[in-house]
C-alpha cells in the first residue's frame, strides 16, 4: 500500500487533485454570481457542477495514466524513468495552485467591493440568494359602518400600516399601488398572494356606530387560508388621529413579533394634523398612482390643498414635488423645467426640515437630481431613501437609471427586478423592466410582463406605449404602427402616440400616409426620402422659429439622412447649432449624446470642439453594453453608424447583416448619407436588397393588417 501511495505522489495525482478542486470551486463561485444576475435558468448551473463533478475523476485518472513530457502527453508506462519530470510538473502544478488560490482571494474581494453594500450601496440590488424574507401585502381595510363615511379613516389606517411595515428590515411589503388595487374585499386570497407575489396578507375592517368606532385586523397566509393572527380594537372616537396613530402602531407591533419574532418598541408615523389635509394627500395618491397626465394634475391640486390645510404636513409636500416631477416628462405634458423647479426645490427643501429622515421626500429629492443628470447625488439620496424604508419600490427604479449612466447593467436590471417584485402592479415599472428584459435579449420575459400589464390594466396607455415599443426594438414596425392606431382610437388625447405612430409609418416607407398625419417632422423626413427639398426645406424653417415641438424637431434632424446634403451646408449648420443650444438650455450633457447623425451633422457643419470625445465616449459605452449583455435590439443600426463614422467599414457591414439579421429595416437606408461611406463594397448592394426585401414585408404586414380592422367593422361582418 505504502508503495502505491509513493506512486500516486510521483505521478502528481494528489496534486492534480488539489488544484482541479481549487480551479471548479472557483468557477463555480464566478458561474454562481455571473449566471445570477444575467438571470440565466437554474439548471444551466447545475449542469456546469455536473461537468465539473465528472471531470474530477477523469483528471485523476488522466494524472495516472499518463505525463507531460518535453515531447508532449505520453502513455506513463511509455516513459523511461530516467527522463521522467514528474517533480518539474509537480512543481508547476504547485504555482498553479498557488495562483488559483490567489485568484480566490481577490474573486471575493472582488464580490465585496464591487458588489457594495450598507446604508449608501446597492444591498438590496444584488441580495444575497439566501431565505426569502417574510412577504406580505396590507389590504385597504373596508369600510362597514352605517353610512359608509369613514373611508379616509379606513384608508388611512392602512396607509400607515403599509408605511410603518414598509420600514421594516426583514420584510418584502408589497406596494401601496399594488396592494390598494385590491380594494373591495371580492378578490380571492389566493388570487392576491399570486398577483403580488407574496405569502400573507393583512385585512381589516372599520365598523363606527356613534362615536364608538371598532378596528378588525387579521393576518392570513395565503397557501392554506388559515389566519395566523386576529384582533379587535374598540375606541371611542375622541381623537381620531390619536386612534389612527395607536392601532396602527399596535397592529405593527403586533405583526413584528408574530411575523420576525422581535420585542415591542414604539413606533412613530408622519401625521397630518388636520382631517381635510390627510383626506386630500389620500386621495392624491390615489390619482397619481393611475399614471395619466389628468390624474397627475387632480392629484397635484389635491396635494396643493392638504398643503393649505396643513402647512406642516411634509409627505404632502414630498408627493407635491413628485406630480411635479412627472408632469415634467414627455408622456404627461413636458412641463418647463423652470417652472418644476420652482416649485420643487422649495417644497422639497421645506419637507426635509420639517421631516429630515422622510424617505419619501429623500427619494424624490434623488429623483429631481436625476431628471438634472446628477447621477452621483442622485445615487446618494436614493441609497439613504432605501436603507430607511427598504420596501420603497420606487426609490429602486429610479437608482436603476443611475447604474445606466454609470455602464452598470447588472446592477441596474436587478433594481428594476427588485422595484417589480415590490410593486408588479406599478405601470411605470412594469414598463421599464419589460424594455430591459427586451435589450437583454430576454423577449419571452419581456412578453410575460407586458401580458400581465394588459391583464392587469387592460387599455391602459402605459400597456400600449411598452408593447409597441417592444415590437419597434425588435424590427416588428408595421405590428407597432398597427397596435398604436388601436391605442389612439382609445386614448385620443394621449400627445405622443400621433407622432411615434407616423415615425413608424415612415420606417417602413408608408410616405403619402405619414404626410396624412400631419405630425410635420415626420413629414419633413418623409419628404427628403422623397427629395421634395423645397418642401422639407420649409417644414425645417418652420420648425426651427419654434413652432414645432423640440424633441420631435431634435428626433427628425437625426434620421431625416443629414438633411441629404443638397439642402446646403448653412441650413444644417443652423440645425446643429439650435439642436447643442437647446441641449444646453434644458441641462442635458450634449457630450454624452450618442447619436451617430449628430456627430456626424456636426463634423459636416464644422463643429470640432468635443466631437472625437464624444465618439470615444459613445464607443466606450457601446463596447460596456455588449460586455454586459444589454443592447437595446434596435440599437444595432447605431453600432452600424458609429463604426462608419469611425472609418470600421468591415465592422460597419458585419453590424448592419446582424441588424437586418434582427428582423429590422429602414426605408430610407439607400439614401442614408453616412452609410454611403462604404457604398463602393460590394456588401453594400446586398444589404440594400435584404433592406429593401424587409420593408416591402413590413408594408404587407401593415396592410394587411389595415384591412383585417376595416372587414371587422363592415356592415354584416361576423
Amino acid at each position: 500500500m505504502g508503495k502505491f501511495f509513493e506512486e500516486l505522489k510521483r505521478r502528481n495525482v494528489f496534486r492534480v487533485g488539489v488544484a482541479y478542486l481549487v480551479t471548479a470551486w472557483l468557477l463555480l463561485q464566478m458561474a454562481d454570481v455571473v449566471l445570477g444576475n444575467i438571470g440565466t435558468p437554474e439548471w444551466v448551473f447545475k449542469a456546469i457542477l455536473l461537468v465539473l463533478a465528472l471531470g474530477f475523476p477523469v483528471a485523476l485518472l488522466f494524472a495516472w495514466a499518463f505525463e507531460m513530457t518535453p515531447e508532449g502527453i505520453k502513455k506513463e508506462k511509455d516513459v523511461d524513468r530516467s527522463q521522467s519530470i514528474t517533480q518539474v510538473t509537480g512543481k508547476k502544478l504547485e504555482y498553479f495552485t498557488i495562483g488559483a488560490l490567489s485568484l480566490v482571494v481577490v474573486f471575493f474581494v472582488a464580490r465585496e467591493y464591487l458588489f457594495p453594500h450598507g446604508e449608501h450601496a446597492d444591498e438590496e440590488a444584488v441580495a444575497a440568494q439566501g431565505s426569502e424574507p417574510v412577504s406580505i401585502a396590507v389590504l385597504p381595510f373596508e369600510d362597514f359602518s352605517e353610512n359608509a363615511d369613514q373611508g379616509y379613516f379606513s384608508r388611512g389606517i392602512s396607509e400607515e400600516i403599509l408605511n410603518l411595515l414598509a420600514k421594516t428590515h426583514g420584510l418584502r411589503v408589497a406596494a401601496r399601488t399594488s396592494s390598494f388595487a385590491f380594494a373591495g374585499g371580492e378578490h380571492d386570497i389566493r388570487e392576491i398572494g399570486e398577483k403580488l407575489d407574496v405569502d400573507k396578507v393583512l385585512e381589516g375592517s372599520i365598523r363606527k356606530s356613534g362615536n364608538a368606532i371598532r378596528i378588525t385586523a387579521q393576518l392570513i397566509n395565503i397557501e392554506d387560508g388559515y389566519h395566523l393572527w386576529s384582533e379587535t380594537y374598540d375606541r371611542d372616537l375622541d381623537d381620531i388621529f390619536k386612534i389612527q396613530d395607536e392601532i396602527a402602531a399596535s397592529i405593527l407591533n403586533s405583526l413584528k413579533v408574530h411575523l420576525l419574532g422581535e420585542t415591542e418598541h414604539a413606533v412613530t408615523a408622519e401625521r397630518a394634523r388636520d382631517l381635510d389635509a390627510y383626506s386630500d394627500y389620500l386621495i392624491g395618491k390615489e390619482r397619481l398612482a393611475l399614471a395619466t397626465r389628468a390624474d397627475i394634475e387632480a392629484a397635484r391640486d389635491k396635494f396643493d390643498q392638504a398643503i393649505a390645510a396643513d402647512p406642516g404636513y411634509a409627505p404632502a409636500r414630498a408627493a407635491l414635488s413628485h406630480a411635479w416631477l412627472l408632469l415634467e416628462r414627455e408622456e404627461y405634458g413636458k412641463a418647463d423645467k423652470k417652472t418644476v423647479d420652482a416649485v420643487v426645490v422649495p417644497q422639497l427643501e421645506k419637507a426635509l426640515e420639517l421631516s429630515p429622515d422622510l424617505p419619501e421626500a429623500i427619494a424624490i429629492r434623488g429623483l429631481h437630481h436625476l431628471q438634472r443628470y446628477r447621477y452621483e447625488e442622485a445615487r446618494n439620496d436614493l441609497n439613504r431613501a432605501i436603507h430607511l424604508n427598504p420596501n420603497f419600490a420606487l426609490a429602486y427604479l429610479w437608482r436603476s437609471e443611475t447604474w445606466y449612466e454609470q455602464e452598470q447593467y447588472l446592477q441596474m436590471l436587478a433594481d428594476k427586478e427588485k422595484a417589480y417584485s415590490l410593486d408588479p402592479m406599478s405601470l411605470e415599472i412594469a414598463s421599464q423592466l419589460a424594455f430591459d428584459y427586451g435589450s437583454f435579449w430576454r423577449p419571452r420575459d419581456a412578453d410575460r410582463i407586458i401580458a400581465r400589464m394588459f391583464d392587469l390594466h387592460p387599455g391602459h396607455p402605459r400597456a400600449y406605449r411598452a408593447l409597441a415599443a417592444n415590437l419597434g426594438n425588435h424590427g416588428r414596425n408595421a405590428e407597432a404602427a398597427l397596435l398604436l392606431e388601436e391605442a389612439m382610437e382609445a386614448h385620443p388625447d394621449i400627445e405622443y402616440f400621433p407622432p411615434w405612430h407616423a415615425w413608424m409609418l415612415f420606417v417602413i416607407g408608408l410616405y403619402d400616409e405619414v404626410e396624412q398625419q400631419g405630425q410635420d417632422f415626420v413629414t419633413v423626413s418623409a419628404l427628403l426620402a422623397q427629395d421634395r427639398l423645397e418642401e422639407a426645406r420649409d417644414l425645417l424653417e418652420k420648425g426651427l422659429q419654434g413652432e414645432i415641438d423640440e424633441y420631435w424637431l431634435s428626433t427628425a434632424r437625426d434620421y431625416y439622412q443629414v438633411m441629404r446634403g443638397e439642402l446646403g451646408i448653412e441650413p444644417l449648420k443652423s440645425a446643429v447649432a439650435a439642436e447643442l443650444a437647446w441641449l444646453e438650455d434644458h441641462g442635458v450633457p450634449w457630450r454624452e449624446q450618442c447619436r451617430p447623425y449628430l456627430i456626424h451633422d456636426m463634423r459636416v457643419s464644422g463643429v470640432e470642439d468635443g466631437v472625437d470625445e464624444m465618439m470615444d465616449e459613445c464607443r466606450k459605452r457601446t463596447e460596456e453594453r455588449l460586455k454586459a449583455g444589454y443592447l437595446c435590439p434596435c440599437s444595432f443600426f447605431d453600432l452600424v453608424l458609429f463604426a462608419t463614422l469611425d472609418g470600421r467599414a468591415d465592422e460597419a457591414v458585419a453590424r448592419a447583416n446582424q441588424w437586418l439579421d434582427n428582423g429590422d429595416s429602414f426605408a430610407w437606408l439607400a439614401g442614408d448619407e453616412v452609410l454611403k461611406q462604404w457604398s463602393d463594397r460590394p456588401e453594400y448592394e446586398q444589404i440594400l436588397i435584404r433592406n429593401a426585401e424587409q420593408v416591402a414585408r413590413q408594408q404587407q404586414i401593415y396592410r394587411a393588417g389595415v384591412a383585417a380592422r376595416e372587414q371587422e367593422k363592415s356592415p354584416g361582418s361576423p
